[in-house]
């Protein structure tokens, strides 16, 4: 198989799955909740990579990481916010 067809593949099998059959762009589910959790996570997870790492590249690396994931969330804590949205726990 040609790199064509497979990039061919992929652009016919995203558009039947984002398509409506009118042909209209479906839009996407988005809970923010759920995004929150992820940046959590997401958060978390780089903050054990900045731990694990020694290489002095990778540090940089881990710090770059760690600091965007934290801004990610705290951005979308805010818009939960913003929006009422809590977690649900007292």
């Amino acid at each position: 198989m040609k790199k064509e067809d497979i990039a061919r593949f992929f652009s016919e099998l995203s558009s039947f799955l984002l398509e409506d059959q009118d042909g209209t762009v479906k839009p996407q589910e988005f809970s923010l909740s759920d995004e929150v959790k992820k940046a959590h996570m997401e958060l978390l997870s780089a903050e054990k990579y900045f731990q694990s790492v020694t290489d002095p590249d990778l540090v940089d690396h881990a710090i770059y990481t760690m600091e965007a994931a934290r801004r990610k969330f705290i951005y979308l804590l805010k818009k939960a916010r913003e929006q009422g949205i809590t977690s649900g726990k007292q």
